[in-house]
């Protein structure tokens, strides 16, 4: 048998996930984004790495964005749709969903959603936007969510079967042992990481930094994004110099040295209908971390025994977990959690997971 993962935004680690997943005998061409951090291209025992999808174009400016986006999702369609009449495919499994192209797919095949984000960060096309993801959602003939939660919204607010939905946690992607070890003695570091968004609560975080103010913990905030979140972080970083911005593109490298510095992670979002990758990220790295009470995040947290759970946008809340989770003995117990997540949740577990998904259907 052979699968098609149109996976856009895998990342190099990802495709230990991939490799997983086949039996003896089958085979997964994976479809990627041609970018720097996507798996490589080519044959890697039974998975074919495509990087035939394009990139965005980061350089046009705001008047021009909805046109340029609007554009390259069309061609990513449009190389799928190349894909899809090139092979055989038995299966075809969309890694993430664009609702502007994927309402209308028609592959020919056993079709398999996963479901990231329940509800998009941001809402583009207002009353229609349920009605949209609706026929998207009702394209699938079977969805993978990462937790019971999203199963269950998804059941609630979109009238899927429940029978349909499929819950396989994320994998907690391998690093070497050597960068989930302890932190470097010092100031502890408060890490917040990935793409800054509106809805990850950054001008929370920077509050309860505030709050914390007198004592001795540094924070780190990277990534890239809303320009307005980049100028909150630089304006944060200006005023107080236990603050960091580093704002722009961050390299696997540079990712690891992060998480290995940092002590605790901390995920202050606002809104959200999604499993977090940054979490996960986190729990790769033997980190424990402070969340909000939103989508999957507080639910998979108290499960896991990984951190502690606050209310969202309450920045007094915020600065009193992180001032806990600092607490040697605390801190112990719960990176002890993240450590336990690392060993259980491997990609080998979840590939096995997502293939007894396609049982289902084949």
């Amino acid at each position: 048998m052979q699968f098609l993962w149109y996976f856009p935004f895998a990342r190099e680690e990802e495709l230990a996930w991939a490799e997983n997943t086949p039996r003896a005998g089958e085979s997964i061409v994976m479809q990627v984004v041609d970018q720097e951090v996507a798996p490589p291209g080519g044959t890697h025992g039974q998975v074919t790495v495509v990087r035939d999808l394009p990139d965005v174009n980061r350089t046009v400016g705001r008047s021009a964005w909805l046109a340029s986006r609007a554009a390259t999702y069309w061609q990513r369609a449009a190389a799928r749709r190349a894909t899809l009449r090139a092979n055989d495919f038995d299966l075809v499994h969309l890694h993430y969903i664009n609702r502007f192209t994927d309402s209308f797919i028609r592959p020919g095949a056993p079709l398999v959603l996963s479901v990231h984000d329940v509800l998009p960060h941001r809402a583009r096309l207002g009353r229609a936007e349920h009605l949209v993801l609706k026929r998207t959602y009702d394209r699938a003939d079977a969805h993978v969510v990462a937790h019971e939660s999203l199963r269950e919204a998804l059941v609630s607010d979109f009238g899927l079967r429940a029978s349909s939905i499929h819950v396989v946690p994320l994998p907690v992607l391998p690093v070497p042992d050597a960068l989930a070890g302890p932190p470097p003695d010092g100031p502890p570091l408060v890490l917040f990481f990935g793409a800054l968004r509106p809805n990850k609560g950054l001008s929370v975080l920077v509050e309860a930094a505030r709050l914390l103010e007198g004592q001795d913990v540094r924070f780190v905030i990277a990534g890239r994004g809303d320009p307005r979140e980049e100028a909150i972080a630089r304006a944060a970083a200006a005023s107080d110099p236990r603050i960091e911005a580093r704002i722009g593109f961050v390299t696997m490298a540079d990712k690891h040295r992060l998480y290995a510095e940092a002590s605790i992670v901390v995920l202050p979002y606002t809104s959200f209908a999604s499993q977090s990758g940054v979490l996960h990220d986190a729990y790769a790295h033997g980190r424990p971390v402070v969340v909000t009470e939103v989508g999957a995040l507080g639910r998979s947290v108290r499960e896991d025994g990984t951190g502690l759970v606050v209310p969202s946008r309450d920045a007094g809340s915020l600065a009193s977990a992180i001032s806990d989770l600092l607490q040697p003995d605390m801190w112990t117990e719960r990176a002890r959690g993240a450590q336990a997540v690392r060993a259980r949740r491997s990609p080998k577990e979840s590939g096995r997971l997502m293939r007894e998904v396609y049982d289902t259907l084949l």
